[in-house]
């Protein structure tokens, strides 16, 4: 039978794009571990990676036979999409080859004497010249300013740098006078000390040349007069003024996926045994394809697969070659396409989306009619089916992994239960089953579907606490007060039977009117022999006593940011209009039960002493230190003090301030500065720091969701074992820290995978309607360009200022002194009447923009653009046309996003 996939590369079709897995792709080739499109950092617009690199458990590459044939980026930068005007490259063939890997032995004595540090690249998405790594002290980050320096390493991977000389750090551009000052009083014998504070009253930072970064002085280039600057003499100066730089010198772990989608030209010297691929993403080196290993029609026919959208694998990047070398895997169809872009979503975050395999399959209970709990099950578990137990969860949800129980005692108390879907049971350690969810770690949740970490049969039955159906479970059951403290605490396993299946609209509706007589017909079939009375009472009193949860959290950060979810067209899946998530207080209901479970739960097992090095915990360190620093200056620049560095102290602030723009883009700029919650294994935790800070808490893990979360289920096997049901986690310590790291990563590449498809949509959605207008607030500013954040839907977006109607000479940018802010003085042009109208723009202003989608050529895909609006201009919102709760859908064949991701899965 012929595979669908493969491409018929002999047909006679013409002018389209033709999909299909390349036939001659080899299969042996090593997969290497994953990553994720674009991580974040301080200095970059993101979050700080550092605390991933401080374990010792991760895959060094000294396991090949000579790490030197890792090979990485090209040393040669190619012109980037965002600056392709300003930055043209000559066409230079001679490449300057990168410096071979020091030994493993030689960089870990670097690492362990400060010479060097270990940790993880990341290169900055809209500007591909740019690396950074974090410092592990909690400084500011590390800059690699060139692609040589990066010596073939690609984003996210673990590397050793080696910190340059100072006399090579990068002068932060607005203290070039005051380093200029220090050289010249250095070499006139002054002390900075005693000079310090007067030289800095009378030197402002002085407003910033417009350069990039890899452009700025060194004290080598600004010492003009060639001065003779001994070591002694260059330390005096102060780090503040600048940037450290380093450069990379040993590949501890190849994390990339090694893949890219991207679009095949022919090659610049129209070499005729190669094609050279163009990679959607800046930060992957471009690469020469054989031509054998294209389509045999496109060496005659290259105008044929102008916009096919390929993916492409990278075999080898050679240290003096100016391309790297990459293998054809598949078409994935025309480049401007959703099918396409969603295809090369996945590939290039490396998320498996093939059919489970036989062997897998086998593993299941594979009864077609009715599976029942087998009956030796009664006598090891604690029998709930008569109690009144429900779910609470999105309409569109089928994978139903948590329930919810409360029922008033005589005394005035209340025995509230969590019930989780006892996956375990069916997920047995060793088998093809569980190294295939260990593998997967995680669902994945894009616009139009889900892929799931386990087999269908599991997620939508086996497991599913459906309605009137048995079901296994792990059961956490309190007894509480009304001042909701724990009297009574039980962990055990237990057989349920679900008595409704409730929506979060259900729920709210309950809450929300409280003393309505609701119907029957007002909820689905309600089972048990309970009535609609024993439903509405036991939401309620789960909802009184969530809300006194949430008051004794204190300390708790929540940086929830707007999530769109889509109506789409049911056979070609085209959005027609948007809404935003509301995070109702019946998601705070189930919320807090379930954060209560997993701190509950990562107590229980840290104080068991038995298991306790192998438990699998979900730590979130404190955001470093400089990256907070900065944010909270940029804030108070606006004239928002934040006192103090706290998740209680960041939370009340946020809940102080009123005006809605910006409250959301406060969230959004602190959300950027935190690190990331991470899993760990206990005994590898650094500094035995297990804490999570968000949350304010010492103790936290995952334990709630084990139908999409592999962590979930090492912790359901661990509560197992300290209840004497089963034996501890076979894995050593090691072992479980490097399953915990491959988590993390999949998780972040799982996220990238949501979001990224979540602007697809929106790309779709905004191309489809047209240019639309609306209100955002400025993030940052640039001398060319602003950064601007569409409030009402929590998406940044990149407006440009070089096509506007300005008087461009007038132009003015100038660092502010003092915060981390900037501003952009422009001269509108108006000619009824001849006029120039000034307008000054800074962070937190609110200004209005018009928003298209188009097709970038560079990027090769749907991009949204901003465009600034003129201040006098009328104020137009047409984004709110495109919300469906403000537009009636002219077609009635629709279908709903599924809105099945995790509220709280951040923490």
């Amino acid at each position: 039978m012929s595979n669908s996939r493969r491409p018929n590369y002999n047909n006679n079709n013409r002018g389209h794009a033709r999909g299909g897995r390349n036939p001659n792709y080899r299969q042996h080739y090593q997969q290497q571990t994953t990553s994720d499109q674009y991580a974040y950092g301080p200095q970059d617009g993101g979050f700080d990676t550092s605390e991933w690199g401080n374990y010792t458990a991760y895959y060094p590459v000294s396991h090949l036979n000579n790490p030197n044939q890792l090979r990485g980026n090209n040393p040669r930068p190619r012109s980037n999409h965002q600056n392709n005007q300003s930055r043209q490259q000559t066409s230079n063939n001679n490449t300057v080859a990168c410096e071979e890997y020091l030994s493993e032995e030689q960089v870990l004595k670097e690492i362990a004497e400060k010479k060097a540090i270990r940790g993880i690249l990341r290169i900055n998405a809209k500007q591909y010249t740019d690396a950074f790594i974090s410092d592990p002290d909690g400084g500011s980050d590390y800059y690699i300013d060139n692609i040589r320096e990066r010596n073939r390493a690609l984003n996210l991977d673990e590397v050793a740098v080696q910190i340059k000389p100072k006399r090579q750090w990068k002068i932060i551009p607005e203290f070039s006078t005051l380093v200029d000052r220090c050289i010249r009083n250095v070499r006139n014998g002054s002390t900075l000390t005693d000079d310090q504070d007067k030289l800095n009253e009378n030197n402002p930072p002085q407003n910033s040349p417009s350069k990039r970064d890899n452009k700025r002085d060194t004290i080598n280039t600004l010492n003009a007069d060639n001065i003779n600057l001994t070591n002694e003499m260059i330390n005096k100066i102060p780090d503040e003024y600048f940037q450290r730089t380093v450069k990379v010198v040993y590949l501890f772990r190849r994390r990339h996926t090694m893949k890219a989608a991207g679009l095949i030209r022919k090659m610049p010297d129209n070499n005729p045994n190669f094609v050279l691929f163009s990679p959607m993403d800046s930060r992957i080196p471009r690469l020469m394809i054989p031509m054998e290993n294209c389509p045999p029609d496109f060496k005659d026919r290259p105008n044929d697969y102008e916009k096919a959208l390929f993916v492409a694998k990278i075999i080898d990047i050679p240290a003096d070659k100016k391309y790297a070398r990459g293998e054809l895997m598949e078409n994935l169809g025309d480049a401007d396409t959703i099918e396409a872009q969603s295809k090369a979503i996945l590939m290039e975050n490396d998320i498996r989306d093939e059919e489970f395999t036989d062997e897998v399959i086998k593993c299941l209970p594979l009864e077609k009619d009715k599976w029942t709990v087998p009956e030796e099950e009664f006598s090891k578990r604690l029998d709930l089916r008569n109690q009144c137990i429900f779910t609470i969860d999105p309409a569109t949800a089928r994978d139903l992994d948590d329930a919810l129980s409360c029922e008033r005692l005589e005394n005035g108390h209340y025995k509230v239960g969590v019930h989780i879907a006892d996956v375990s049971f069916f997920v047995q350690e060793q088998t093809p089953l569980d190294t295939e969810a260990a593998q997967r770690t995680t669902s994945v949740y894009l616009v139009e579907r889900v892929i799931p970490m386990l087999p269908r049969l599991l997620c939508d039955r086996l497991c599913s606490l459906n309605p009137n159906e048995d079901r296994l479970t792990y059961s956490v059951i309190w007894t509480m007060n009304e001042q909701g403290d724990i009297l009574d605490e039980q962990f055990t396993r237990s057989i349920i039977r679900s008595c409704v299946k409730l929506s979060y609209d259900h729920a709210q509706d309950i809450i929300d009117h409280p003393d309505k007589q609701f119907q029957t017909s007002d909820f689905p079939p309600i089972t048990n022999n309970y009535s609609v009375n024993d439903i509405t009472r036991t939401v309620l009193q789960l909802y009184e006593i969530s809300k006194v949860l949430r008051s004794k959290r204190v300390g708790a950060l929540t940086l929830n940011q707007p999530k769109l979810q889509y109506n789409m067209k049911a056979d070609t899946k085209i959005p027609m209009s948007f809404s935003i998530y509301q995070q109702k207080e019946s998601n705070r209901l189930v919320e807090e039960y379930m954060l209560l479970a997993n701190m509950q739960v990562a107590k229980k097992l840290c104080l068991t002493e038995r298991i306790f090095e192998k438990v699998i915990l979900r730590r979130h360190p404190p955001p470093n230190a400089t990256a907070i620093q900065n944010t909270l200056k940029l804030i108070k620049s606006a004239g928002i003090n934040i006192e103090g560095q706290s998740s209680d102290e960041i939370a009340k602030a946020i809940r102080s301030i009123n005006d809605e723009s910006t409250q959301k883009l406060l969230i959004h700029l602190l959300a950027k500065s935190m690190q990331l919650a991470i899993y760990c294994c206990a005994s590898c935790a650094p500094n035995n720091d297990y804490s999570h800070y968000a949350l304010n808490v010492a103790y936290y893990t995952h334990f709630t969701s084990p139908i999409r979360r592999y962590p979930d289920i090492l912790v359901h096997r661990l509560l197992g074992a300290t209840l004497d049901y089963n034996e501890n986690l076979y894995q050593t310590p090691r072992a479980l820290e490097q399953i915990a790291q491959l988590c993390n990563e999949k998780k972040l590449n799982a996220k990238a995978c949501s979001e990224r498809s979540a602007e697809l949509y929106l790309a779709v959605l905004i191309r489809e309607y047209g240019t639309i207008s609306d209100e955002a607030v400025i993030v940052g500013v640039k001398d060319e360009s602003l950064d601007v954040y569409l409030f009402r839907i929590g998406v940044p977006v990149r407006a440009g200022i070089n096509n506007l109607p300005l008087d461009h000479p007038r132009t003015s940018f100038q660092k502010l002194p003092s915060n981390q802010s900037a501003e952009l003085t422009i001269y509108w042009k108006d000619n009824d009447p001849p006029q120039t109208v000034k307008q000054v723009l800074k962070p937190f202003d609110i200004v209005n923009v018009d928003i298209v989608s188009e097709f970038d050529l560079n990027m090769k895909k749907l991009k949204l653009t901003a465009q600034l609006r003129h201040p006098n201009a009328e104020k137009l919102t047409t984004l709110a046309k495109l919300c469906s709760s403000t537009t009636k859908l002219e077609c009635d064949i629709s279908i709903q996003q599924r809105q099945d991701f995790d509220p709280y899965s951040e923490y």
